[in-house]
């Protein structure tokens, strides 16, 4: 037989009653076990403390109405009657889950420890929401059970809950919560270091409650319990009853597997909710068949509506906009207006400025060039007088060197009259024979020329009277009298030249 010994919750619990990392501690405190089993010794060398105690026989947990009583009851009977028919206080099959977080991994451990020997086991369950949303679906809500017996390597306290336990000697888990997967891995890796902690995971609500009773937890001691505490009232009422059928109820409860009839009295109960709403369901179906007109009007009516909002909203934030960027606009051209003043101000001082230092510039200039233009006449008058001089002497020269050049022109050309003289008196002596040879030549060539002449004209006479007479013979010589023609005109031709000849060479 086992004594509860500690219970430990961690992220577990409604709002208003919610366990963050709650360990309540009963042992110690009890009667010393009968025949205490060896223990070992700790992980430092240090022995036991005295002899081993039982848990307290009993205990007091005061707290203000909604602080989490009934809650710590329906979690510790979530592990010993698994199943939301067994849920204390009723069969709702929603408030477990409730007690449970989009983000939370609900933990709920309890260690027993045995009467007689004093050894010790752990038994605890795990819970989440699958994907991490909360959902009205119960598939989505998975829950395990798991066993083992604390040793070196896992204990009740180093539960890996969290990714890393404190060591500041306050047993609580810090660091970011494990996942139930990230949990049943952990154990599992601690089940392989420590083989004796016989390490046991249950899925089913069957097999757990197998497994319990396997272990020497009997189930039916806490639907007892459960049944006892189902309206917060004394065990005694349990057994007050009033009528045989109440009593046969009760014996057969307790001598009867009720699983079998759980199935059956879920489905019974699930029909006789869908018939309870049946009026309720055909009324809203009727009123939503002739509603559904009115809403698609309504709707369409307010898609308009929220179509022209949405215009005169983007209109609005338009005009918005373009105020703010007219006054932004308006602001920078005043302050560029102010600026602008101010630069034509210091402009129209610059200008003034300018002009007084243009006129005194002028005036320098002016006085500057009236000296450098008295300076250049005086040097130019200077340099007159000079040149004067010098053009004097050089037409001087020039007239002089004008006279010899004239002179010696003269002499020079006498010379060359006199050597021309000489030497048209030398050709002459020499060229006397040529030019009587000349004329001979010339009188031959005349005379031959007047012979061939003669004969070229007798030859074209001889040459007419034969084209005469090729022409009287018709078309068949014509082509001799156009050759006759041809060769007499040729033959004048040539007649004429040597004449020209002649004339050339009488000449």
């Amino acid at each position: 037989m086992y004594e509860l010994n500690r219970v430990r919750l961690y992220s577990i619990g409604p709002a208003g009653a919610r366990y963050a990392d709650t360990v309540l501690d009963l042992r110690g405190v009890g009667e010393p076990v009968a025949d205490p089993a060896p223990q070992q010794i700790g992980l430092f060398g240090e022995d036991p403390d005295g002899p081993v105690r039982r848990p307290a026989p009993a205990g007091v947990l005061f707290l203000e109405n909604g602080g989490g009583k009934s809650v710590l009851l329906k979690l510790i009977f979530s592990v010993m009657l698994p199943g939301h028919r067994n849920t204390l206080g009723g069969a709702s099959s929603g408030v477990l889950r409730k007690f449970l977080l989009a983000d939370d991994c609900g933990h709920v451990a309890l260690e027993w420890q045995h009467t007689v020997t004093g050894e010790l086991i752990v038994v605890g369950k795990v819970s989440e929401w699958r994907g991490r949303q909360v959902s009205s679906d119960p598939r989505k809500f998975a829950e395990t059970w798991y066993s083992f017996r604390p040793g070196p390597g896992l204990t009740l306290d180093s539960l890996p809950v969290a990714e890393r336990v404190s060591l500041a000697g306050d047993q609580k888990a810090r660091g970011r919560r494990r996942t139930m997967k990230g949990f049943r891995d952990a154990m599992a890796e601690a089940g392989k270091a420590h083989p004796h902690l016989d390490l046991v995971f249950e899925d089913g609500h069957d097999r757990w409650t197998e497994h319990l009773g396997e272990l020497g937890l009997d189930p039916e001691l806490f639907r007892y319990q459960r049944e006892m505490n189902a309206d917060e009232g004394e065990a005694a009422g349990l057994f007050a009853v009033k009528h045989d059928s109440d009593f046969t109820d009760l014996l057969l409860r307790a001598v009867t597997d009720t699983r079998d009839t759980d199935g059956l009295a879920d489905l019974v109960h699930g029909f006789a909710a869908k018939l309870g709403r049946r009026a309720e369901l055909t009324a809203e179906r009727d009123f939503t068949a002739g509603s559904l007109d009115l809403l698609e009007r309504i709707a369409e009516a307010t898609v308009a509506r929220e179509s022209v909002r949405e215009a005169h909203r983007t209109a609005e934030r338009r005009t918005r906009r373009l105020a703010q960027a007219l006054g932004t606009r308006a602001a920078a051209e005043r302050d560029r207006a102010q600026d602008l003043a101010i630069e034509v101000a210091a402009a129209a001082s610059a200008v003034t400025a300018a002009e007084a230092d243009r006129t005194r510039h002028s005036l320098i200039v002016d006085e500057l060039t009236y000296r450098h233009a008295s300076l250049g006449l005086a040097a130019a008058t200077t340099d007159a007088a000079a040149l004067r001089r010098e053009l004097t002497d050089a037409r001087t020269l020039h007239s002089a060197w004008q006279a010899a050049e004239a002179v010696l022109r003269h002499r020079a050309a006498a010379d060359r009259v006199a050597r021309v003289a000489a030497a048209i008196r030398e050709a002459e002596l020499d060229a006397a024979p040529a030019l009587a040879a000349r004329a001979r030549a010339a009188s031959a060539l005349a005379r031959a020329l007047e012979a061939a002449a003669a004969a070229a004209e007798a030859r074209a006479d001889t040459e007419e009277q034969r084209a005469s007479e090729l022409q009287e013979d018709g078309a068949k010589a014509q082509s001799d009298a156009t050759e006759a023609a041809t060769a007499a005109q040729k033959a004048r031709s040539e007649s004429e030249h040597l004449r020209q000849r002649l004339a050339e060479v009488e000449q």
